[in-house]
């Protein structure tokens, strides 16, 4: 942060950023990193409303500006539903109640129900050992179903989803619910981590599974990119849930994505906190995950058609562009002058960025503006990359049988894309066993993108929008 002459601004160093700040969100955020709480400074500042100003601190963390430490404590536990559906997983079901037993929440405030979803198994009688009640429905309908017969079937104005085969954490609700202090949250999303770790398929799973949303805070209000948190480990308010309609029952696959649109189109905010962890068993075998993958992948076409709103955004900038574009001809064409307009790109960058941060006088060492240019080049490359191994990798090899170089590019965004992944989440895995288990996720899901646009119809989960960085 800087304060010069009364103008008041914080910057980002990744990507390189400015925003200016009024005079009360500046001295807020000083007096925060000072140790100081909200609650103090709403008190020495009467007339601020802090659900306003938590919410205002939260998205400037999510846009990377600021650094979560801590949330105001809640002053008394609210009254909270956890509704689980569940269909023949006896063992996982009370492993899960086991750990709600232990959670650091007063028993007396949690109502649990169990929606038996017509199980094979007699799950009813769990009712003797826990404090949980068992509704059994008498034809299989799904979890979507099952979460709304759950709902409607509890009295709390905090409703919290688990999935039957999820082991929460003690601090499971502690964590999440002082978020719901921030205005307009309406649901909330946790962390999800892998339960098991013996076999390779577990520790990779464990680090990348489709229900792990990484470790930064997202928050987001209504607008047109595709962000939602999973219903495996997911917090909402009753007035919220109410007034989206609930989950989708004729969804089997792809619900919780719809959920949180609807939520957002609403009007309330969708946060997500890595924070309030359960732990999730998945699927410990290869043709079981790479099924449900597929299974992923063909829900996109029914979720864009009818979320047509609803995009999936590119954020461009020119410079890191242009050198991508520069590489991509280097590899396919076997021809390395295209490198040669790399150098003047770059420090055409660096001193147009030098001229700028000058200007708004917050002048930065070159080296500093230098590694914060790389790093912004190379998370461009990673989700350009990542992008295109996503959903056109199959495509983007038949090239190759009439240009056998542009193999070399293929080869080039999957190893850029999955070494980054492979660094930044750190599996316990050698890289040739993740890359192997990457490579056949990503093949499955685009398998399944495609399939479900053809059975709709509709390929629009295809389409990008670029937006300029």
């Amino acid at each position: 942060m800087r304060e010069e002459l009364g103008n008041y601004s914080l910057y980002s160093r990744f990507p390189l950023r400015i925003l200016r700040l009024n005079q009360t969100l500046y001295t807020l955020i000083k007096f925060t990193q000072r140790g100081g709480s909200l609650a103090e400074f709403v008190t020495q500042n009467p007339g601020l409303n802090p659900g306003n100003l938590l919410r205002i601190l939260l998205s400037l963390t999510s846009r990377g500006y600021l650094k979560l430490d801590t949330i105001p404590p809640l002053e008394e536990y609210p009254d909270v539903s956890v509704v689980i559906p569940v269909k023949d997983q006896f063992e996982d079901v009370v492993a899960c109640l086991e750990a709600l037993e232990e959670l650091d929440y007063p028993q007396e405030k949690l109502e649990i129900v169990v929606v038996d979803d017509h199980s094979k198994m007699e799950i009813s009688r769990l009712e003797t050992s826990f404090n949980a009640r068992v509704i059994r429905q008498e034809i299989t309908r799904g979890p979507a179903f099952s979460r709304n017969f759950g709902a409607s079937a509890t009295r709390a104005g905090i409703l919290a989803f688990l999935d039957a085969d999820c082991v929460p954490d003690e601090d499971w609700l502690s964590e999440l619910l002082p978020f719901f202090q921030a205005t307009s949250v309406g649901a909330i999303g946790g962390y999800i981590e892998g339960y098991y770790q013996e076999t390779l398929l577990d520790r990779y799973e464990g680090v990348a599974s489709s229900l792990n949303m990484g470790n930064r805070l997202i928050l987001e209000g209504k607008s047109d990119n595709s962000f939602y948190v999973p219903t495996a480990n997911l917090l909402v308010t009753r007035e919220a849930f109410h007034k989206c309609g609930g989950l989708e029952e004729d969804m089997r696959i792809g619900e919780d994505v719809d959920f949180c649109w609807r939520l957002r189109d609403s009007g309330y905010s969708l946060l997500y906190v890595p924070r309030g962890t359960v732990a999730h068993k998945h699927r410990g075998e290869l043709d079981r995950m790479l099924k449900r993958r597929g299974e992923y992948g063909t829900s996109e076409a029914v979720l864009y058609r009818n979320h047509r709103d609803k995009k999936k955004i590119f954020n461009v900038s020119v410079y890191p562009l242009l050198v991508f574009l520069a590489l991509a001809v280097v590899l396919v064409m076997l021809n390395p002058y295209p490198l040669c307009a790399v150098p003047p790109v770059f420090l055409f960058e660096l001193w147009r960025k030098s001229v700028t941060l000058k200007k708004h006088r917050m002048p930065l060492p070159a080296g500093k503006i230098t590694y914060s240019i790389l790093r912004t080049y190379l998370s461009f490359f990673y989700f350009a990359s990542f992008h295109l191994i996503r959903y056109y990798l199959i495509l983007l090899l038949i090239p190759g049988f009439f240009l056998h170089s542009f193999w070399l590019f293929d080869a080039w965004i999957l190893l850029l894309a999955s070494l980054v992944d492979y660094f930044t989440k750190k599996p316990d895995l050698l890289y040739p066993v993740f890359l192997f288990f990457y490579l056949a996720e990503h093949l499955a899901y685009q398998v399944g993108v495609f399939w479900g646009c053809w059975k709709q119809k509709y390929f629009g989960s295809y389409l990008v929008s670029f937006r300029r960085a």
